[in-house]
C-alpha cells in the first residue's frame, strides 16, 4: 500500500508540473502572437530618432539568460547593430513619411571610427534628399559628437560638454605584480611587434610596441580631424590647438565648456530640453513640442514589408565578429566550425553567387582560422567570388583569414596586420612553495608532465612550444604570400606581428581598396556579374530558445528572452531532452579584463598555453 500511495504522488506531481508548465507555454505563445499581430506604423510627416544603446556592433549577442534557485536572471547585451542603423537610415531618406533625423545619442558607448564613418556616409546620403538632420543631447563624448558633427545643427546644453580627447594607448602593466605573487610568465613569440602579451612580462611599453601605436593613432587621430573639419569647417590645426591647451581657451569663455564649444564652431546652439523640442516642432511646421516621430528600432520592424522583392541571385554576406575560437560558438565571437559551416552553405545555395565576409575580430585561434581559410579556398574554387570587407579591426587571425579572398576592403581607419603568433605560459610552483604546496612524481618520458601551471614547462616542451610558435609563424606569413600573391619576404618585412591602419595596409598591399561595407558589396557582385541582386545574411542555425526569440521578439527584448529561456529549461526537465544555450565566453571577458585585447588577440591561462596567431 506505501508503495501504491508513492508512485500515485509522484504521477499526480508530474501531471501537475506538466499541467502548470504547459499552461504556462500557452499565456507565453498566446502573448507573443498578440505582440506579432500588432503592426507598428509609420506615422506621416514625422520625424525619424536614431538613439543607439551601449556598444554599435557589427553582429547583435543574444541574452544569457540563467534560472537561478531565487529567480530568473537574465544577462542582456547593451547593443546596436550597425547595419540595422545604417539600413535603416538609407531606407527613411527614399520614405515620404520621414521629414527629419533627429540623432539623440547620450546612450551610445564608445565606437570605433570605422564604424562611425559607416554611420556618417549613411547620413550624408540621407542629407542629399534634402531632409533635415538635428543632433541633441546634454554632453557628447568623442564618439557621439563624431554622429552629431553630421547633423545641419548640433544643440547642446548650456551646461554640457563636447568632451574631445584625440586617440591614445595606455594599459596596466604586471610584471612586479606577478613577481610579488611568485608568477612565472613563459612567453613564445615570433614577431617583434607581437606586443599584446607584454603587460605580463613588463613594466612599461616596449620601443617597439611604442612606435607602432605612434603611427596608428597618430592616423587615426588624423582621420577623425580631417573628418570634422569637413563636416563642420573648422581647420584641423584649431581643433589641435584648443586640445593641446584646453585651459587657455576655457578662461577666454568665462570657464564654460559649452560656450567654447559653441564659439569653437563645435555646435550651433546651446539649449535645454524645451527649448529644443520647440525648435523642433518650429521646423516641421507644428506647435510646440508637438510633432510625430518614430525611434528607429520601431521603424525598422515597420518597414519590412516596405522593402522590395527579393531577387533570386543573391550576394551571402557571413559575419566574423569577436575573438576567434574552435569548434562551434554564438554570435559575438567567431567559431571556426560556425564560419566554416556557414561558408559551405554558400558555397552549396545556387542562388548565391558571391560571398562577402564581413571581419571585425583581433584574432586568436590558429587552428581555427586555419579552418575558415581553407573553405574560403574552396568557395573560391566553386567559381564563387568572394570579397572581405574589415570592419575596425580584422588583424592576426582576423588577417589570416582574409588573405585568401579575391578582394580586400577596408576603411583606412581599419586596425589589420598583426602577422604574428605568440603562446604564454603561467607557472606559479613557486607561489605555491611558499604556502607549502609542493608538486613532484615522474613520468615515461621527459615531456610526460606536461604542462602544468605547478611546475617550471620542462626542457623539451620548452623547445617544442617555440618550434611550434616558430611553425605557426612561417605559416601565416606563407598564407599571406599565397593569397595576396606578395614575395613571401616582403611579407616578412611587414609582419613581425606589426599592426597597420587600412591606409598604410593599401599602401603596402595588404588590402586591395578602401571603402564602406556597400563598396564591397557592390564590388563581390560586380565581379559576380550581377545587376539585380538581393543580400543574404548567413547565419548560424537557431535553437528552439533562438528560433522562437528571433521570429517572435527579434533580439532586443532581454526580458523575453529570459522566459523563453525559463521555458525551454522546463521542457528539458519535462522531455529528458536537451536543448541548447549559449554561455558567455570567459576566455575573452579575463583578456579585456587585464587589457589583453585592445588591439591584438590574447590568452592568459594558469595551466595552459594557447598559440594564438
Amino acid at each position: 500500500m506505501k508503495k501504491f500511495f508513492s508512485t500515485m504522488m509522484t504521477w499526480l506531481d508530474r501531471f501537475r508540473r506538466i499541467l502548470v508548465n504547459g499552461i504556462f507555454i500557452l499565456l507565453i505563445l498566446v502573448y507573443g502572437a498578440a505582440i506579432m499581430s500588432s503592426q507598428t506604423t509609420v506615422p506621416e510627416d514625422a520625424a525619424l530618432i536614431i538613439n543607439p544603446s551601449g556598444k554599435i556592433v557589427e553582429e547583435l549577442e543574444l541574452p544569457s539568460p540563467t534560472l537561478l534557485p531565487s529567480g530568473l536572471d537574465v544577462s542582456t547585451p547593451n547593443q546596436t547593430s550597425l547595419h540595422d542603423m545604417v539600413a535603416t537610415i538609407r531606407h527613411a531618406a527614399s520614405d515620404p513619411r520621414i521629414r527629419m533625423l533627429i540623432l539623440k545619442l547620450d546612450q551610445m558607448d564608445a565606437t570605433s571610427l570605422p564604424k562611425l564613418q559607416e554611420i556618417r556616409h549613411a547620413i550624408d546620403d540621407f542629407k542629399k534628399t534634402e531632409k533635415m538632420v538635428i543632433a541633441v543631447g546634454p554632453n557628447y563624448s568623442q564618439s557621439q559628437y563624431y554622429l552629431a558633427a553630421t547633423a545641419d545643427q548640433v544643440f547642446l546644453n548650456p551646461m554640457g560638454v563636447v568632451a574631445l580627447s584625440g586617440f591614445a594607448v595606455y594599459r596596466n602593466y604586471f610584471k612586479d605584480l606577478l613577481a610579488k605573487l611568485h608568477v612565472d610568465i613563459q612567453l613564445f613569440r615570433a614577431g617583434e611587434y607581437k606586443a599584446a602579451a607584454e603587460p605580463l612580462i613588463r613594466n612599461s611599453m616596449s620601443d617597439a610596441d611604442r612606435r607602432a601605436n605612434k603611427q596608428m593613432i597618430d592616423v587615426l587621430w588624423s582621420e577623425y580631424k580631417r573628418d570634422l573639419a569637413d563636416m563642420r569647417k573648422i581647420k584641423t590645426e584649431r581643433i589641435q590647438g584648443v586640445l593641446d591647451q584646453p585651459s587657455k581657451y576655457l578662461a577666454e569663455h568665462g570657464n564654460s565648456l559649452a560656450e567654447l564649444a559653441k564659439a569653437e564652431g563645435l555646435v550651433d546652439t546651446l539649449a535645454d530640453h524645451g527649448n529644443i523640442e520647440s525648435y523642433i516642432s518650429g521646423a516641421m511646421g507644428y506647435a510646440s513640442g508637438d510633432y510625430p516621430s518614430i525611434e528607429f528600432r520601431q521603424y525598422m520592424a515597420a518597414v519590412n514589408d516596405d522593402d522590395a522583392p527579393e531577387q533570386k541571385d543573391r550576394v551571402g554576406i557571413i559575419t566574423a565578429s569577436g575573438m576567434i575560437l574552435d569548434g562551434e560558438q554564438p554570435p559575438g565571437t567567431v567559431g571556426g566550425e560556425s564560419i566554416r559551416q556557414m561558408l559551405e552553405q554558400a558555397r552549396k545555395d545556387p542562388d548565391i553567387k558571391a560571398v562577402v565576409i564581413r571581419v571585425d575580430s583581433p584574432g586568436g585561434s590558429a587552428q581555427a582560422s586555419e579552418v575558415i581559410r581553407a573553405e574560403v579556398e574552396r568557395l573560391k574554387a566553386s567559381g564563387k567570388p568572394v570579397v572581405v570587407s574589415m570592419g575596425s579591426v580584422a588583424a592576426s587571425g582576423g588577417y589570416w583569414l582574409a588573405a585568401p579572398a579575391d578582394e580586400i576592403w577596408a576603411s583606412s581607419s581599419s586596425i589589420t596586420g598583426s602577422i604574428g603568433a605568440f603562446g604564454i605560459l603561467a607557472n606559479a610552483g613557486k607561489g605555491l612553495k611558499k604556502l607549502g604546496i609542493h608538486s613532484d612524481g615522474l613520468g615515461t618520458t621527459s615531456v610526460a608532465a606536461g604542462i602544468r601551471g605547478d611546475r617550471p614547462l620542462p626542457n623539451e616542451l620548452n623547445k617544442v612550444m617555440q618550434l611550434s610558435i616558430d611553425f605557426v609563424y612561417q605559416r601565416f606569413l606563407q598564407v599571406v604570400a599565397d593569397g595576396r600573391n606578395i614575395p613571401k619576404a616582403k611579407v616578412a618585412d611587414l609582419a613581425e606581428g606589426r599592426v597597420w591602419t587600412g591606409k598604410d595596409a593599401y599602401r603596402l598591399g595588404l588590402v586591395d581598396s578602401l571603402g564602406s561595407f556597400d563598396d564591397a558589396v557592390t564590388s563581390a557582385a560586380s565581379r559576380a556579374g550581377l545587376e539585380q541582386y538581393s543580400r543574404e545574411w548567413i547565419q548560424q542555425p537557431m535553437g528552439l530558445r533562438e528560433l522562437l526569440l528571433v521570429k517572435m521578439f527579434g533580439n532586443a527584448d532581454s526580458y523575453f528572452s529570459g522566459i523563453f529561456y525559463a521555458m525551454e529549461r522546463q521542457l528539458t526537465s519535462l522531455t529528458g531532452v536537451s536543448l541548447p544555450a549559449h554561455s558567455i565566453q570567459h576566455a575573452v571577458k579575463l583578456a579585456e579584463m587585464v587589457g589583453l585585447s585592445d588591439r591584438a588577440p590574447s590568452v592568459f591561462t594558469i595551466c595552459n598555453v594557447q598559440v594564438i596567431p
